[in-house]
């Protein structure tokens, strides 16, 4: 199986600009996670919502480069994601499948996934595209 649009440059490119989004490491387990305060919790949310208006910072470096993908890129690089999560039942042979449902999903939806990194390279993984 290959992908007839979207390249693997393009998907490296993707990752390696989520990676400095997001980090590299794994996600976190729910014992893990701190509790936190009301305040700390609403100056986190400040700061991301800044970081998301200043130009030039990872996630809108990352989302410009997603843009600008053609549509049919983008239903690539979708489809490539669902079939490198864990939680996805989907096979190699299911890509063309994949293409077919993520047509018209909104570009944002990769940029908001935090392993989207990790989704990629999986996905690479099982059509032996690494």
């Amino acid at each position: 199986m290959k992908m007839n649009f979207l390249t693997i440059d393009k998907v490296n490119k993707i990752i390696e600009l989520a990676k400095l989004v997001y980090g590299s490491k794994a996600p976190q387990s729910i014992s893990d996670i701190k509790l936190t305060d009301s305040n700390t919790q609403a100056k986190e949310l400040i700061e991301f919502l800044i970081e998301r208006q200043t130009l030039n910072t990872p996630i809108n470096t990352l989302s410009e480069y997603i843009n600008n993908l053609s549509s049919e890129e983008t239903a690539e690089a979708i489809a490539l994601m669902v079939l490198g999560r864990r939680d996805s039942e989907r096979q190699p042979s299911d890509f063309l499948e994949l293409v077919k449902e993520a047509q018209g999903v909104e570009r944002h939806y990769l940029v908001e996934k935090s392993l989207l990194a990790k989704y990629l390279h999986s996905g690479l993984e099982k059509l032996n595209l690494h």
